[in-house]
């Protein structure tokens, strides 16, 4: 009985020892586990940081690239941009050059010259121009009327005057001031080997004498004599001879002026004053006015007296009389009491 009792004490102490290990060895076990899971977690945190930490600098020079190309790109922009900006600073500086250019050839491509002049067999008229600045000039515009071609040798005419400043752009010239205040105003169209004459729209009378007027192509150069345009039938030859016989005229005309009297020919303005001093008229608006030479070479100067407009007439010029003048002697006559003598 004892020894039955034994042996069941040593099979519990082995059955309890067992159950004991056995329990402790599971935990070791699952501490076992758990550790190579930390591990384990552990070590596949570290490998993704090396492969981040990898990616990131794989990336760097990337980035490194593209920063360098992204400053290139801008260098050559900015360049272009540089470029397009001096393109389009010197083309308005050509444009404003060429610009200038234009406005001064168009301006010199004009030749207004001095005179010009209207060759009408009854209605001959001249222009004389002067003064010219920058894009004015001052002109003298004088045209006659005939009633017959005959009355050109004698002198009697009608006649009217527009002087004053025209402004001119282009071949066009307009009339901006009325020195001699006719009334009307003119516009000059240029053409280069005439000009046309224009009166302006707002003109209401003729300014001048009876069957004067202005419009009309003035040529360039001077009047050509009534002899001269309608004598078809002389010869060059026999032109040279009357022109050398002329000159042989003039050069003894000249060499007959009385010692002691100037040999400088008087100019016309001297030659309006000197009449203006002949008459001494107190009359008020009196215009002395050169009007040509005349065949004997002393100047014509017309003399009239300006009359505003009133209730029962227009203003107009009332006629005073035509007075010559020796440009060497300085001797002034009256041109109708020479015609009454010679009569």
């Amino acid at each position: 009985m004892k020894k039955e009792s034994f042996i069941l004490g040593i099979s519990l102490l082995l059955c309890v020892g067992s159950l004991t290990g056995c329990g402790f060895l599971d935990e070791k076990e699952a501490a076992t586990n758990s550790q190579e899971t930390k591990e384990n977690a552990t070590k596949k945190n570290v490998e993704a940081k090396e492969e981040s930490n990898k990616a990131i600098k794989k990336k760097e020079p990337q980035d490194n690239a593209k920063e360098e190309s992204d400053k290139e790109t801008n260098k050559v922009i900015e360049k272009e941009k540089e470029k397009d900006s001096s393109k389009q600073e010197n083309k308005q500086k050509e444009d404003s050059t060429k610009a200038a250019e234009k406005t001064e050839a168009s301006s010199g491509q004009v030749d207004w010259g001095s005179t010009w002049s209207r060759n009408i067999d009854t209605d001959p008229a001249g222009i004389d121009i002067s003064n010219l600045k920058g894009d004015t000039f001052k002109f003298k515009l004088n045209a006659n009327h005939f009633d017959n071609p005959e009355d050109v040798s004698t002198g009697i005419a009608s006649t009217g005057d527009v002087e004053g400043t025209a402004k001119f752009e282009g071949n066009i010239a307009t009339q901006i001031t009325d020195e001699v205040g006719a009334g009307c105003m003119i516009t000059m169209t240029n053409y280069t080997s005439y000009i046309e004459v224009k009166i302006q729209p707002s003109c209401t009378s003729s300014g001048g004498g009876v069957g004067v007027y202005y419009d009309g192509k003035y040529q360039k150069g001077d009047i050509v004599s009534q002899e001269e345009n309608t004598d078809d039938n002389t010869t060059s030859e026999d032109a040279q001879q009357e022109k050398q016989d002329q000159e042989k005229s003039e050069e003894s005309s000249k060499e007959e002026v009385p010692s002691g009297k100037s040999q400088n020919l008087l100019t016309h303005e001297e030659a309006e004053q000197r009449v203006k001093e002949f008459l001494s008229l107190s009359m008020d608006n009196m215009h002395y006015v050169y009007d040509g030479d005349t065949p004997e070479g002393n100047y014509s100067i017309r003399v009239y007296q300006y009359q505003e407009a009133t209730a029962d007439s227009t203003e107009h010029e009332a006629f005073y009389g035509f007075y010559t003048v020796n440009p060497q002697t300085g001797e002034v006559a009256n041109a109708y009491a020479d015609l009454k003598g010679s009569n």
